[in-house]
């Protein structure tokens, strides 16, 4: 019998230290390799700095920063590096909005118009849901007016301006298009809810909390710590400024900022209940479903398609003079952040890095 128990005990520490088992790295020839790509890649798309890191449950596994930072002084990119990110911000705002409806302060069924009464007539019907996944039939500002947008302070009635110039895309919930009015929208009304900026809602109920403290919203005139500079490229191929994101023309849309070490929190955060519902994350990555069966593979705030038959929930942004990209495993329990500090990447290294990170399975 003495036997027998300590076999059990055995057999269940094993089981226990597997269970815990931390991923693996790939060998160091295929890092070494990745790195070579990566270095290739920045030099012939004329990118003057990024970071590649690997993260599983909140801990930093392989963190790799390239180049630099900011080209008129020379400052290279570090660990620290914090980087426009873009509409990797949308998937704040749909937590935001589900931490509510967990409080009964909204129902994401609700009409938007309860909440923002002076909107177009034409907007009528919309829900707050379809804000969020793409469905409400709202034109994209961004799209009309171009990244461009981005650059310079609008107000939220300069907003709503431009996404009416253009009749409605279809009706709620009748189709799907991404669209950055929705999320900017939705920011405004989480504001209405609140009674706070949407800075400081998503400080006090995601950042603050889960100790991301260089993440927020993007402010030409702010002194941020370790911030990158955004840059573009001319007609010729010759690398120009581009002046950091105004807060009041995104919102929630694409309007934060944030490194490598507070996206590791916020995937780690995703894991357990201790932060959202099991309810609310099964409803933040379910995908749209429109009327006709179409899977829209978009969910609230993250695409939810696999990646080479992977359960992935991802999401790239692209803004003023920045690309990221933030892709979650969660079966691997692998979290891969991707930071550039250009606009406009042609051809892209992600594919790259998920294959290299995602090999040892």
């Amino acid at each position: 019998m003495r036997l027998l128990k300590i076999t059990a005990l055995l057999i269940f520490g094993l089981v226990a230290n597997v269970a815990n088992a931390q991923p693996s790295l790939p060998p160091q020839d295929k890092l070494d390799a990745l790195d070579k790509q990566v270095q290739e890649f920045l030099v012939a798309q004329n990118i003057p700095g990024g970071l590649v890191a690997l993260a599983s449950k909140g801990e930093i596994l392989h963190i790799k920063p390239y180049g630099l930072a900011n080209v008129e002084l020379s400052a290279p990119v570090t660990e620290k590096t914090v980087f426009e990110i873009g509409s990797i911000s949308k998937q704040f705002v749909a937590a935001a909005a589900l931490l509510m409806a967990e409080e009964g302060k909204l129902d994401l069924d609700d009409p938007i118009h309860k909440y923002l009464a002076y909107l177009p007539s034409e907007w009528m019907g919309v829900t707050i849901k379809q804000l969020l996944n793409h469905t409400s039939g709202i034109p994209d500002y961004e799209e009309i007016r171009s990244y461009d947008a981005y650059r310079y302070r609008m107000t939220p009635e300069e907003v709503i301006k431009i996404a009416q110039s253009r009749p409605v895309d279809f009706e709620p919930g009748q189709g799907w298009y991404y669209s950055n009015t929705g999320y900017y929208l939705a920011s405004m009304v989480l504001e209405r809810i609140d009674g706070l900026p949407l800075g400081k809602i998503l400080d006090t109920r995601i950042f603050g909390p889960l100790g991301m403290n260089q993440t927020r919203l993007a402010d030409p005139e702010a002194i941020i710590p370790h911030r990158a500079a955004g840059y573009w490229v001319n007609k010729v191929n010759t690398l120009i400024n581009r002046n950091p994101t105004e807060t009041s023309s995104t919102l929630g849309a694409g309007g934060l900022l944030s490194n490598a070490g507070d996206l590791a929190k916020w995937d780690a955060a995703l894991y357990g209940t201790d932060f959202l519902s099991a309810a609310s994350k099964a409803t933040m990555w379910t995908p749209a479903i429109l009327p006709n069966g179409e899977n829209t593979g978009y969910a609230l705030g993250w695409a939810v398609t696999p990646y080479k038959e992977r359960a992935s929930q991802h999401h790239s942004g692209q803004v003023a003079g920045f690309t990221a990209f933030f892709d979650r495993f969660p079966d691997q329990e692998l979290a891969v952040i991707i930071f550039l500090n250009r606009y406009r990447i042609r051809g892209q290294i992600k594919g790259a890095v998920l294959d290299s990170f995602l090999s040892t399975e």
